[in-house]
């Protein structure tokens, strides 16, 4: 069965964990569930069920239960199945009261099992070890599963098809994102089709779900934030588009730049539609500042976004437990914000340079990113960073500023260390220091709408850039 694909003002992806370990009961679970949603602009819940793709927090023949291998299942998820509200029944039941679209969102090959969390270790990884790529390598955790083996696709594939058999989502995520890589490190590539023929499959349950039931099935996928990236981890996006097995893609995991204009030109004509990803502790902005969040939303919305998607917010654990939760009230606020490009006019914003380089996890992001970055004068000839910044925000008479700062922040500045600052090429107000931050006044006719350029170099001393921001305020 084939149909267009609802367009969302804001994606949720939900990490339920938080939600089973506070619940005292199932009324308890549903609240911390559905709480956040009313007056909200969230469209879809992308729900993942809280333990990771590897073991289940349902009422699983495919996987065992997680805490199964430790002897600890929760018992408040044992009681929710024996007595008839296995989770992924009931929290579609109770968002759709919310009139939210429900996916369901599967952590293909999440990767931690491999950082202390042993209650996430399934016993069929104990049991084969050769299913994972081990120890000893530059990047991946060592539990992460290797999906050339064909036993290894075999048991995901019959998860999947578990939950198109038992559940009523309106979708299905796989989300590619948790966690590279999904080959033997430096292998991705070579075996990159073996992932495709993977979602192939996917895709021909997911369409047999759709006709058997006689209404839509969709089909989500969560990539790197760059087309370069997805290639290096082994993700066919292009295949993907050009085969249509995918009807939305989510773009990115912490990274700021997110480039929304290639994949809108790749997917043009095609009806799959495009989310870049909200989400901020990767790039070190963890919580993501209301500021932020709302320049990163104006930004994606002016790049062409069909909508938003927020990974690891936090409003559902606030208002499940308010007190023991209140650093994410916030979030509430920005929810009835971010997926309308309207109501974000006129309000404070933080628009940020990305910064970050390849991890463990995420061996293939921040592929183009600057910062951080370190200068010293006379080495190089005394040459310019360029910086890239985007600011999506268009400043009119009826939403006028009162001001726009750019900052530079830098470690261990000495008074020694002096900076020299263009933005756009075009030479700057005189710069005010306060310890390793610098800050300029600028103007909103200094400024593009869209990719602008701080260029910086050192005329004594040395200086380490890790941060370039732009504050906005109303």
């Amino acid at each position: 069965m084939t149909s267009s694909v609802k367009p969302y003002r804001t994606i949720y992806n939900m990490d339920s964990s938080g939600i089973l370990l506070d619940s005292t009961d199932t009324d308890d679970y549903l609240r911390g569930i559905v709480g956040f949603l009313e007056h909200s602009h969230v469209d879809a819940l992308f729900w993942m069920d809280g333990a990771g793709g590897n073991t289940a927090n349902y009422d699983s023949a495919v996987l065992e239960l997680t805490g199964h291998s430790t002897g600890a299942v929760h018992p408040l998820l044992m009681k929710m199945i024996e007595e008839g509200n296995d989770p992924p029944t009931i929290v579609v039941r109770e968002a759709k009261r919310y009139g939210v679209d429900v996916f369901f969102s599967m952590r293909l090959n999440d990767c931690h099992d491999s950082l202390g969390h042993d209650h996430l270790v399934a016993t069929f990884k104990q049991r084969h070890p050769e299913w994972t790529i081990g120890r000893g390598h530059i990047y991946g955790g060592h539990q992460n599963l290797n999906f050339a083996i064909p036993e290894v696709r075999e048991l995901k594939l019959a998860a999947v098809k578990e939950i198109c058999r038992k559940y009523d989502f309106d979708g299905l995520e796989i989300d590619f994102m948790r966690s590279p890589p999904y080959f033997m490190p430096g292998e991705e590539m070579a075996n990159a089709h073996i992932l495709t023929e993977f979602l192939r499959c996917v895709r021909r349950h997911v369409d047999q779900r759709a006709r058997d039931r006689g209404r839509p099935m969709w089909l989500a996928a969560r990539v790197d934030e760059s087309l370069e990236g997805c290639a290096q981890d082994g993700f066919q996006v292009n295949t993907w588009v050009d085969e249509r097995l995918i009807d939305i893609l989510t773009m990115g995991s912490g990274t700021i730049d997110v480039q929304v204009e290639a994949f809108k030109a790749l997917t043009e004509g095609t009806g799959i539609q495009i989310y870049p990803c909200l989400y901020g502790w990767p790039s070190k902005y963890m919580p993501l500042a209301s500021e932020m969040a709302r320049a990163l939303a104006v930004n994606y919305w002016y790049q062409g976004a069909d909508g938003l998607y927020t990974f690891n917010w936090n409003a559902h654990s606030h208002a499940h437990r308010p007190r023991k939760n209140a650093k994410w009230a916030y979030q509430h606020a920005l929810l009835r914000e971010i997926g309308d490009p309207e109501t974000l006019r006129g309000k404070n914003k933080r628009f940020a340079a990305d910064r970050g380089r390849p991890t463990r996890v995420y061996p293939h992001n921040w592929v183009d990113c600057v910062l951080p970055v370190s200068l010293e004068a006379g080495v190089g000839g005394g040459a310019w960073v360029d910086i890239p910044i985007m600011v999506g925000e268009e400043f009119t008479r009826a939403s006028e500023p009162k001001a726009i700062e750019l900052h530079i922040d830098c470690e261990e500045l000495t008074e020694d260390d002096h900076l020299a600052i263009k933005l756009n090429w075009q030479d700057v107000g005189a710069p005010q220091r306060s310890g390793g931050r610098i800050s300029v006044t600028v103007n909103s006719r200094e400024l593009k709408r869209g990719r602008n350029q701080v260029q910086v170099s050192v005329d004594t001393g040395t200086a380490t850039i890790i941060a370039v921001e732009m504050d906005v305020t109303y």
